[in-house]
């Protein structure tokens, strides 16, 4: 915990804003998602998501002082990484969040940084460490606690089933994504990927469509929020943080967005946790520590 604060006095005021928008708005996301379930489909929701936040990464993109020559093979690879990191990803999300409810959607999502742990450890040859395999076994023992909570027994649905592979496809996305950062602008490599996510999202247009006609302003509105906001701004929020500290420090911060999205989920939703959901969230993310634990020497 104490490098938490030694961390937050490295940054200026402006990065700690910067994490502060980017948890908040990330964490809201699970609820307004919920929210947007009522009246859209799950196809229909994702799309027009990223319809809202492609138009919005297209007017940041152009507006860049410089902009790096992206070659094609990255331009098509940055678009398949969009396709698996935005379009799977949350096709599943959406169609878990259905049953699931989004505090603890939130906590299993959050096993992702462990993901692509494991990722690099099959695919990049690092190595496996008895931090990581700890991580991984106390992972485990959370989901399934959150599992037992959220369906009231040793059972599972298809909403856990739809939430744990938008949680393999965002622990790939990273693991995929992160050599691109090295080459180009954080907003470029994000316009591309979220570009390719929204493409892969299209075939879904009659169904955007009927959803449109048929849904209330309302609900609408908020699924043009889950576009703009933690779509669109929160990735510029995170590019920001990401440019002030290391990317494995500054993901140490987000462990507390499931606990911000249970409370939110609570507040706007009235979604009351189960107390052996939340233990199963406590767990989760104890293992995502774990995995990701660097032992000094």
């Amino acid at each position: 915990m104490a490098r938490f604060f030694i961390i937050g006095e490295m940054m200026s005021y402006k990065a700690k804003l910067a994490l502060v928008v980017t948890i908040l708005l990330w964490a809201s996301a699970f609820v307004a998602i919920r929210a947007g379930l009522h009246q859209y489909s799950p196809e229909g929701l994702a799309l027009l998501r990223y319809l809202v936040a492609s138009a919005c990464m297209g007017i940041m993109y152009y507006r860049l002082p410089q902009r790096n020559t992206m070659c094609v093979r990255d331009m098509c690879a940055l678009l398949g990484v969009g396709m698996i990191g935005i379009g799977i990803y949350n096709l599943t999300l959406n169609y878990g969040e259905l049953s699931v409810s989004s505090g603890m959607a939130s906590f299993i999502t959050s096993q992702s940084p462990l993901i692509t742990a494991m990722f690099a450890v099959l695919f990049l040859g690092e190595q496996l460490s008895l931090a990581r395999v700890m991580g991984f076994m106390v992972s485990i023992l959370g989901v399934a606690l959150i599992a037992v909570g959220e369906t009231g027994g040793f059972k599972w649905n298809s909403g856990l089933t739809y939430i744990l592979l938008a949680t393999l496809a965002g622990g790939c996305f990273s693991g995929l994504h992160k050599p691109f950062l090295k080459k180009y602008h954080a907003i470029e490599a994000t316009t591309y990927v979220i570009w390719g996510g929204t493409l892969f999202l299209s075939i879904y247009m009659p169904t955007l469509r009927h959803d449109v006609m048929n849904a209330s302003l309302q609900t609408t509105l908020t699924v043009i929020y889950l576009g703009i906001f933690p779509a669109a701004i929160g990735y510029i929020a995170w590019s920001y943080v990401l440019s002030e500290i290391p990317a494995s420090r500054a993901v140490s911060f987000l462990y507390f967005m499931p606990f911000v999205a249970m409370l939110l989920g609570w507040l706007c939703l009235g979604e009351m946790p189960v107390w052996l959901s939340v233990a199963g969230g406590v767990c989760a993310i104890l293992g995502v520590w774990l995995g990701n634990l660097k032992v000094s020497h």
